[in-house]
């Protein structure tokens, strides 16, 4: 059975990067493993402001844009020294070509807009890990995940169309592992039936390792990161964070539905329906010993984890006439928040409000008050930070609550959220 390799973008972004990649796989050369790859760097980043660009029809500044990001690939490929240098300039210079075609094309689905163009971070970045691991004279085979990965229409957050993805994946991907080759796989894109690229949300290159795992029964499923693993906070905001050796799949879905940052919410479910293990690894310290996550619970209420989501627009909504927020009200609420791709972190209802909190995206906040405020009294507040806490303790939470007005409490047996007030 094979082993799944997923490396994040961040990783791979310099030729140092690139090589201690190749030097990673190089190592299990010798076993069947499909290598999942992001986007380098901060491209998915570039490629979404691009695209506003294109919408906004700015030909100066998308030309600019362009070659800028055009530019840092094909620096990279030149820093990199390889043999077969050309080649490669060659094939990110198609795609380069075919990125530009797909900006200046006219979309009336703004969501079909993003999916096509942002979908090419991963195919530059496959074509430059191909031919590293080429030259580390590791045997590879490329895989377009668009062969292989197949989804509904639902741009953007495309649902897996699992009978097709299966029997593809078993068509196209086994043969390979059996002939002795390495993968190399996109992660996040797939394909809908019309053809068109779909995307599965940002930072799903984790639920494509996870889909390859669950088709090819892997043995395990590793994540390389720029941390020593699943951390029980991030150690960018909390000093004192710390390694978590071991959680259960289901305490990792709770933190991903929540927000760790770290694993993708939908990379669980498919591991945990075959029992693969998880291994979130270190990247710059691959002999320590990783995060493991399976079935086993033990050790899930050991120590508090903390998730910080920054940056929280919290909407309150009332009725126009004082009467119940009640089914038929709540349903036109949910309506616009599902047309306009708005994700709720947190939701609370009393008799005549209803709130949610939702990371801000100005523009898809503005559209949903447009499109309420005929039906609905509303009332905003923007800048608010979000805090979960998993198998809280007195002493947690006063110190994470000290000195800040707290907007909103929610609270379980096992999980609290605040939401406070960064000033």
């Amino acid at each position: 059975m094979p082993r799944i390799f997923k490396f994040g973008g961040i990783l791979l972004k310099n030729a140092e990067g690139l090589r201690k990649m190749a030097s990673l796989v190089s190592e299990f050369q010798c076993e069947p493993l499909v290598v999942v790859v992001s986007a380098i760097g901060k491209t998915t980043n570039a490629l979404e402001e691009l695209q506003r660009i294109a919408a906004a029809k700015d030909e100066q500044r998308l030309q600019q844009h362009y070659f800028a990001l055009k530019h840092q690939h094909m620096e990279l490929i030149q820093s990199l020294e390889l043999s077969n240098e050309s080649q490669l300039m060659e094939q990110v210079e198609k795609e380069f070509r075919n990125l530009w075609d797909a900006l200046n094309q006219e979309y009336e689905d703004p969501y079909l807009a993003y999916d096509q163009i942002v979908s090419f971070g991963e195919r530059f970045s496959t074509r430059i890990v191909s031919a590293v691991l080429k030259e580390a004279a590791v045997p590879v085979h490329f895989i377009d995940a668009t062969q292989v990965i197949f989804t509904d229409n639902r741009h953007t957050q495309a649902a897996i169309n699992w009978p097709m993805t299966e029997k593809t994946i078993q068509a196209r991907v086994v043969p390979v592992l059996e002939n002795h080759q390495t993968v190399v796989i996109q992660g996040f894109v797939g394909a809908c039936e019309h053809g068109n690229s779909t995307t599965l949300g940002r930072e799903g290159s984790d639920f494509t390792a996870a889909i390859l795992a669950y088709v090819l029964e892997a043995d395990e499923v590793c994540i390389w990161k720029d941390v020593p693993g699943l951390m029980n906070s991030d150690p960018k905001l909390f000093s004192d964070a710390v390694k978590l050796p071991h959680v259960s799949y289901n305490e990792a879905i709770e933190l991903a539905f929540y927000g760790a940052s770290v694993i993708h919410p939908r990379t669980i479910q498919p591991l945990k329906k075959k029992g693969i293990l998880l291994k979130v690894c270190s990247f710059f310290d691959p002999a320590s010993e990783p995060t493991r996550i399976n079935s086993d619970e033990s050790d899930d209420n050991t120590i508090p984890k903390i998730i910080v989501k920054k940056n929280q627009t919290l909407l309150s909504i009332s009725s126009r006439d004082l009467s119940f927020m009640a089914e038929e009200k709540l349903m036109k609420v949910f309506q616009v928040l599902s047309q306009n791709r708005l994700h709720i972190n947190l939701m609370q209802n009393s008799a005549v409000s209803f709130s949610v909190i939702f990371d801000t995206q100005e523009h898809k906040r503005d559209q949903v008050i447009e499109e309420l405020k005929e039906h609905f009294v509303l009332k905003y507040n923007t800048g608010l930070e979000l805090i979960t806490i998993r198998h809280y303790n007195d002493a947690v939470l006063e110190k994470l609550s000290r000195g800040k007005n707290i907007f909103l409490t929610q609270k379980t047996r096992s999980t609290i959220q605040l939401l406070l007030s960064t000033e």
